[in-house]
């Protein structure tokens, strides 16, 4: 088991920013902040030529429109982007058309409201894509709302340079995005591996004997939910478009990406076995040399990004002598007397890492590699005949998708209903109280709290009040104190601020939209102070936010159960094609997509359950331990997978009768959840006391440990089902 040398790694080609120090690259270097800066420059530019060419009043519609097209400017693939920017840019200008023709009429006011809420909610249906041109939306309705227009002449002239603004926009970000198409998947492949890294180093915990099993276990499915959201935002992005020269090299680099998410995985397949016969000297070298992985992800993330090729390059990706010491543990385990059973489950998982390590290495030379074939780098290889556009999550189908929630009972529906009646007693709240209350504010905070699940709305409240409370505080510090040039600078910059972290830390977002907010009234208003007006409208439309957040609620655990029938019913896709004698290499990676995409669905839903007002404790035990199941079932088929294509030369012939009788027990197993009792432990018995290390004896071990593996994942599943906690 000796490690083989080290290959000198080429050095990875990168952007100019080499002399940026690393820890302001790792801080600075991210899409977000970059789809940010992106923003407020283009911004800047729709506002700064409509005012030069338009005035100043007509810049400001302009200027409107342009920022309620650039909510939807997100990170992703470019025809997305045009879909989301043509909803946005019609939708947002007919309501803003609509609210200027209802201004000073309530009842026509109160129609404008129930349809833009209506539309806003129901557009959920479709994904998150969806939200966001939804509350492009919204903000058309608040500027129409605190903007009346005199007559209907100047409600369609407003309506007009609001879709002229919004087009400009959405026209200068679509050349930004094809000028700028190799850099966003740079950056999104960043992203994937910093995400990855994180992973790795939770992972890391599983080996500490000092943490308790089941919080080290659920801080990993943590970061998993987290890798795997970030590899299809990566797939979504990479597998898109043509794959010319340039983007073949991206390809190549995420398919070898997802190799060592593989061998990952894989790799704690026997961890329950380690924690409970290796001793911590073992452990901890798992746990560095996985912590060890993560450092390397972490310098390839970062010579990515800002240039730092050669230190990336110089990087001992083997890690021999992490692997040298384990050989030695392994060694002093065989010839003790009693430890035969710790060394049998210590060996695969060493031969695990080790290949780890090896597609690190790969990922290294992928990323690498140069597009131009007259470098001194060869150029990337072509891709393996994988067909990549299965891997892309499509759009949801228009008319069905909307038929499929035309129900009473749809989670949709009755956050539609639900929103909509905040909505309009939040309206109805400012027609009570006209010189009290702001209703633009009212309504948005509504509409940008308000969630289809609690426990979300629940933290959206707090991030907005936090957040809005800071950004009322700065504006009062700021606005006595800065000139006009330099609070127009402060609202440039904060628009920006708030479009980068809208989707990664909500409360900034709402630090930074506040200050922008109350600057540009300032400009606007000069005679007037808002600070406290915005305080008090947040705290109005956050208790409005919540008290609706009750009517026909929508519960997690509704959905928790048909959510463990579509795990289960694609655990067993998954296991058909990794206890497949010959797999197919599209339909493993397919199935396992759809497991793991299963399994991060409920782990994403029962995080949300834990936060709801009334969620049983001993339901999110049976929860917690069904994910825990499923996470080393996944673990498990990797592992046969890895093996199977792997030595399958050693193997011959007679694994097939193997993998065939195991796929059946696996089969019956998870056909019938909860059906059987789980397992007392999970560990190999019987087959530890075998010395051989044949492929065949390693098969049958291996094959065992599914069985069970699989008996303990249907009993689980069953408690749930049946309603057990």
């Amino acid at each position: 088991m000796s490690a083989a040398p080290a290959a000198q790694t080429p050095p990875l080609p990168g952007p100019p920013f080499p002399g940026l120090p690393a820890r302001a690259a790792r801080l600075i270097l991210r899409h977000h902040i970059e789809s940010g800066a992106s923003v407020s420059t283009i911004l800047a530019i729709v506002a700064l030529s409509a005012g030069a060419m338009l005035g100043f009043g007509a810049a400001v519609f302009a200027a409107i429109g342009a920022t309620c097209i650039s909510i939807t400017d997100q990170p992703g693939p470019l025809p997305r982007k045009l879909r989301t920017f043509l909803a946005a840019l019609l939708s947002s200008s007919l309501i803003s058309l609509l609210s200027g023709l209802a201004g000073g009429h309530l009842l026509a006011m109160a129609g404008v409201v129930t349809l833009t809420s209506l539309g806003f909610a129901f557009a959920t249906a479709y994904g998150r894509w969806a939200l966001v041109f939804g509350i492009s939306g919204v903000l058309a309705l608040i500027i129409g709302m605190a903007i009346p227009a005199q007559d209907p002449g100047q409600a369609f002239t407003h309506a007009g340079l609001f879709f002229a603004g919004g087009a400009a926009y959405a026209l200068l970000a679509t050349g930004a995005a094809l000028l700028l198409d190799d850099r966003n998947r740079r950056m999104v492949l960043n992203e994937t591996l910093l995400a990855f890294a994180a992973y790795l180093r939770a992972r890391a915990g599983l080996y500490d004997p000092r943490r308790p099993m089941r919080p080290a276990l659920a801080e990993v499915i943590e970061r998993h939910g987290a890798v795997m959201e970030r590899l299809q935002a990566a797939r979504d992005m990479i597998f898109t478009g043509a794959p010319n020269r340039r983007r073949r090299r991206w390809i190549i680099a995420m398919l070898a990406l997802l190799d060592l998410y593989e061998a990952v995985l894989s790799s704690d397949a026997d961890w329950e076995a380690l924690r409970e016969v290796a001793d911590p000297g073992a452990l901890a070298q798992l746990g560095a040399l996985s912590a060890a992985v993560a450092e390397d992800l972490e310098a390839l993330a970062l010579a990515l990004v800002s240039g730092g090729g050669a230190e990336a390059a110089a990087r001992d990706f083997d890690h021999a002598d992490l692997l040298a010491a384990l050989d030695a543990t392994l060694a002093g385990l065989g010839g003790a007397a009693g430890r035969a059973e710790a060394a049998t489950a210590l060996a695969p998982t060493r031969t695990k890492l080790a290949r780890a390590t090896r597609r690190t290495r790969a990922l290294a030379e992928a990323l690498a590699a140069r597009a131009d074939p007259a470098a001194t780098v060869a150029p990337a290889p072509e891709p393996p005949p994988v067909a990549l556009a299965a891997f892309v999550q499509p759009p949801a189908p228009l008319w069905s998708t909307a038929r499929g929630h035309l129900r009473a009972t749809s989670p949709v529906m009755r956050y539609t209903i639900r929103l909509t009646l905040a909505m309009l007693a939040g309206y109805a709240v400012t027609v009570a109280f006209p010189s009290y209350v702001h209703g633009g504010w009212v309504l948005l905070t509504i509409a940008l709290i308000m969630r289809a699940s609690y426990a979300i709305t629940r933290q959206r409240r707090n991030d907005r009040l936090a957040g809005t409370l800071a950004g009322c505080a700065a504006a009062a510090a700021l606005i006595p104190i800065l000139p006009v040039p330099a609070l127009v600078a402060v609202i440039i910059l904060a628009v920006g601020t708030a479009h980068a972290y809208a989707t990664v830390n909500y409360r900034v977002t709402s630090f930074a939209a506040s200050l922008m907010a109350l600057l540009l009234l300032q400009l606007l208003e000069p005679q007037n102070f808002f600070v406290i007006d915005r305080i008090v409208d947040t705290l109005i439309g956050a208790v409005l936010s919540m008290a609706f957040a009750r009517v026909l609620p929508s519960w997690e655990w509704n959905d928790i159960r048909p959510m463990v029938a579509a795990l289960i019913a694609a655990d067993r896709a998954f296991a058909a094609q990794a206890l497949c004698p010959r797999p197919d290499d599209q339909a493993y990676r397919l199935t396992r997509k759809r497991a793991l995409d299963a399994f991060t669905g409920l782990a994403m839903s029962v995080r949300r359950l834990s936060s709801e007002p009334y969620h049983d404790d001993r339901r999110l035990a049976v929860l917690n331990d069904l994910l825990a199941a499923d996470y080393l079932f996944a673990s498990d088929l990797a592992s046969v997978h890895g093996m199977v294509t792997a030595r399958a030369g050693e193997l011959g012939d007679d694994a097939s009768a193997l993998l065939d009788d195991a796929a059946r027990r696996v089969e019956d197993s998870l056909a019938t959840p909860g059906q059987r009792p789980p397992p007392e432990t999970l560990r190999r018995r019987g087959w530890f006391e075998l010395r051989e290390t044949d492929p065949l004896t390693v098969l049958r071990r291996r094959l065992l440990h599914i069985e069970h593996s699989a008996q303990r994942l249907s009993a689980h599943a069953g408690r749930v089902t049946e309603g057990e906690g």
